[in-house]
């Protein structure tokens, strides 16, 4: 099994994000971001592009998102 990253994580590590697309539009739109197992952040929530949303993220990427 390959671990799995969030856009910020995979960033970091120059690959390319897992999870671009698992959460659809319609489902973000609806404020139901899907929930995946990132290996650098931990439980989380994500955009569709794949993007840690999440304000517990154990990699802390919450906190970049401008206040």
């Amino acid at each position: 099994m390959m671990a799995e990253f969030c856009n910020q994580c995979a960033a970091e590590l120059g690959f390319p994000s897992d999870f671009v697309g698992v959460t659809s539009e319609e489902a973000w739109a609806a404020g139901r971001p899907a929930v995946v197992l990132c290996e650098g952040c931990g439980p989380i929530q994500v955009d569709p592009q794949g993007n840690c949303v999440s304000e517990n993220c154990e990699g802390r990427h919450r906190l970049e998102e401008p206040l």
